[in-house]
């Protein structure tokens, strides 16, 4: 997972997806280190649904789409939301922004997440649908 913004909720949607994901901060990760070939990492990123995020994923897809982001694949986009409700201009970016992306994905806001942690026995069926959907996307062949 790589966030977008400061404040994405990247560590929150790692955590979904238990020991299979990790929070790779900020920027664009690129496997390292001494093996060749390098892997590909299986990369999923994260922004809110504030003005800041939007611009954030807009700005970064635009990157992804002119091939400026190599080396790693991009498996799709997760918003998150920034308030119980979304205006209705939001909403619409967010959509827009999700359809651009190899797989999109909204977070709903849980108001349960500000006091503890997601516990992952519990998710919604929806959250559940998509961690597997990830997971199936990063299996498949590129």
């Amino acid at each position: 997972m790589a966030g977008l913004h400061g404040g994405a909720g990247t560590s929150t949607v790692a955590s979904l997806f238990g020991t299979d994901a990790a929070d790779a901060g900020q920027g664009w990760p690129v496997a390292a280190g001494w093996k060749r070939p390098l892997p590909t990492l299986q990369v999923v990123v994260v922004a809110r649904t504030h003005y800041s995020g939007l611009e954030a994923a807009d700005a970064f897809l635009r990157q992804w789409t002119a091939g400026e982001l190599p080396e790693s694949r991009l498996l799709g986009l997760v918003l998150v939301d920034d308030a119980p409700r979304l205006l209705s201009s939001q909403a619409q970016e967010a959509k827009r922004l999700l359809k651009l992306s190899p797989r999109g994905a909204h977070i709903p806001w849980i108001e349960q997440w500000r006091v503890q942690p997601p516990e992952l026995d519990g998710l919604p069926r929806r959250l559940k649908r998509i961690v597997r959907g990830y997971r199936a996307l990063a299996e498949e062949k590129e």
